[in-house]
Protein backbone atom coordinates (compact mmCIF):
# COMPACT_ATOMS: atom_id res chain seq x y z
CA UNK A 1 0.00 0.00 0.00
CA UNK A 2 1.29 3.35 -1.17
CA UNK A 3 2.08 5.79 1.68
CA UNK A 4 -0.02 8.94 1.66
CA UNK A 5 1.84 12.33 0.82
CA UNK A 6 0.85 15.88 -0.24
CA UNK A 7 3.21 18.48 -2.10
CA UNK A 8 3.32 21.82 -2.81
CA UNK A 9 4.22 23.40 -6.53
CA UNK A 10 5.48 27.01 -5.45
CA UNK A 11 6.10 28.72 -8.66
CA UNK A 12 7.07 32.58 -9.22
CA UNK A 13 8.11 34.14 -12.46
CA UNK A 14 9.05 30.57 -13.84
CA UNK A 15 11.10 29.74 -11.21
CA UNK A 16 10.05 26.59 -8.98
CA UNK A 17 10.89 25.87 -5.45
CA UNK A 18 12.35 23.08 -4.97
CA UNK A 19 14.05 20.97 -1.36
CA UNK A 20 17.04 18.89 -1.21
CA UNK A 21 16.22 15.83 1.23
CA UNK A 22 18.50 12.47 0.80
CA UNK A 23 20.44 13.76 -2.24
CA UNK A 24 17.54 14.76 -4.20
CA UNK A 25 15.51 17.89 -5.40
CA UNK A 26 12.01 17.44 -4.73
CA UNK A 27 8.85 19.61 -4.08
CA UNK A 28 8.53 20.62 -0.80
CA UNK A 29 5.72 18.27 1.21
CA UNK A 30 5.52 15.46 3.35
CA UNK A 31 3.71 12.39 4.39
CA UNK A 32 -0.19 12.94 5.96
CA UNK A 33 -0.24 11.65 9.58
CA UNK A 34 -3.17 9.94 11.07
CA UNK A 35 -5.76 12.22 11.69
CA UNK A 36 -4.33 14.88 9.19
CA UNK A 37 -5.55 17.06 6.48
CA UNK A 38 -3.64 17.45 3.52
CA UNK A 39 -3.97 21.02 4.30
CA UNK A 40 -2.71 20.97 7.71
CA UNK A 41 0.08 18.42 6.43
CA UNK A 42 0.96 21.40 3.78
CA UNK A 43 1.18 23.81 6.77
CA UNK A 44 2.94 21.76 9.02
CA UNK A 45 5.49 20.53 5.89
CA UNK A 46 6.01 24.66 5.16
CA UNK A 47 6.60 25.67 8.37
CA UNK A 48 9.36 23.12 9.00
CA UNK A 49 11.23 23.19 5.99
CA UNK A 50 11.21 26.84 4.99
CA UNK A 51 9.91 28.48 8.52
CA UNK A 52 7.18 30.27 6.30
CA UNK A 53 3.17 29.09 5.92
CA UNK A 54 1.32 28.49 2.98
CA UNK A 55 -0.30 31.87 2.06
CA UNK A 56 -2.17 30.71 -0.69
CA UNK A 57 -3.98 27.44 -2.66
CA UNK A 58 -4.80 28.39 -6.70
CA UNK A 59 -5.77 24.66 -7.52
CA UNK A 60 -5.61 21.26 -6.64
CA UNK A 61 -3.97 18.86 -9.42
CA UNK A 62 -6.22 16.72 -11.04
CA UNK A 63 -4.08 13.93 -10.92
CA UNK A 64 -2.56 11.91 -8.35
CA UNK A 65 0.68 10.79 -8.78
CA UNK A 66 2.07 6.76 -7.50
CA UNK A 67 5.43 5.72 -7.79
CA UNK A 68 8.45 4.81 -5.92
CA UNK A 69 9.65 7.40 -3.12
CA UNK A 70 13.92 8.31 -2.97
CA UNK A 71 13.43 8.93 0.87
CA UNK A 72 10.70 6.79 2.15
CA UNK A 73 10.79 2.94 1.66
CA UNK A 74 8.22 2.01 -0.77
CA UNK A 75 5.87 3.53 -3.08
CA UNK A 76 4.10 7.01 -2.42
CA UNK A 77 0.89 8.59 -3.63
CA UNK A 78 0.95 11.96 -3.89
CA UNK A 79 -1.61 14.85 -3.99
CA UNK A 80 -0.26 18.08 -5.71
CA UNK A 81 -1.54 21.77 -4.70
CA UNK A 82 -0.25 24.55 -6.30
CA UNK A 83 -0.18 27.75 -3.98
CA UNK A 84 2.38 30.13 -2.68
CA UNK A 85 4.35 30.55 0.67
CA UNK A 86 4.03 33.66 2.78
CA UNK A 87 7.53 34.76 1.87
CA UNK A 88 6.96 38.23 0.08
CA UNK A 89 10.46 38.21 -1.88
CA UNK A 90 11.77 35.25 -3.58
CA UNK A 91 15.33 36.00 -1.78
CA UNK A 92 13.67 35.26 1.53
CA UNK A 93 14.03 32.12 1.18
CA UNK A 94 17.35 31.57 2.74
CA UNK A 95 17.47 27.97 3.98
CA UNK A 96 20.36 25.77 2.63
CA UNK A 97 17.92 23.21 1.46
CA UNK A 98 15.54 25.20 -0.43
CA UNK A 99 16.23 26.65 -4.20
CA UNK A 100 14.98 28.41 -6.96
CA UNK A 101 14.75 26.94 -10.17
CA UNK A 102 14.17 28.16 -13.76
CA UNK A 103 11.77 25.13 -15.48
CA UNK A 104 14.83 24.83 -17.87
CA UNK A 105 17.20 23.75 -15.27
CA UNK A 106 15.51 21.64 -13.94
CA UNK A 107 16.38 18.95 -16.06
CA UNK A 108 20.42 19.23 -15.05
CA UNK A 109 19.67 18.43 -11.35
CA UNK A 110 18.76 15.13 -9.59
CA UNK A 111 15.28 14.89 -9.35
CA UNK A 112 13.47 12.29 -7.27
CA UNK A 113 12.13 9.72 -10.02
CA UNK A 114 8.08 10.98 -8.09
CA UNK A 115 9.25 14.88 -8.57
CA UNK A 116 10.01 14.54 -12.00
CA UNK A 117 6.37 12.60 -13.24
CA UNK A 118 4.72 15.39 -10.97
CA UNK A 119 6.54 18.31 -12.82
CA UNK A 120 5.68 16.67 -16.19
CA UNK A 121 2.28 16.34 -15.00
CA UNK A 122 1.97 19.82 -14.29
CA UNK A 123 4.00 20.94 -17.29
CA UNK A 124 1.68 19.60 -19.78
CA UNK A 125 -1.37 21.57 -18.30
CA UNK A 126 0.01 24.35 -19.58
CA UNK A 127 -1.24 23.34 -23.15
CA UNK A 128 -4.55 23.26 -21.99
CA UNK A 129 -4.94 26.55 -20.90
Amino acid sequence: MAIKVVDIIVERKGMLLLVKREGFWILPGGEIAEGEDEMQCLEEVVSREMNDRVACIFRKLDKTITGPSPVRGGDVEVSVYVGDISKEKMSDVKDCNAHWFSRESIRSIRLSNITKAVLEHYFSLDGEK
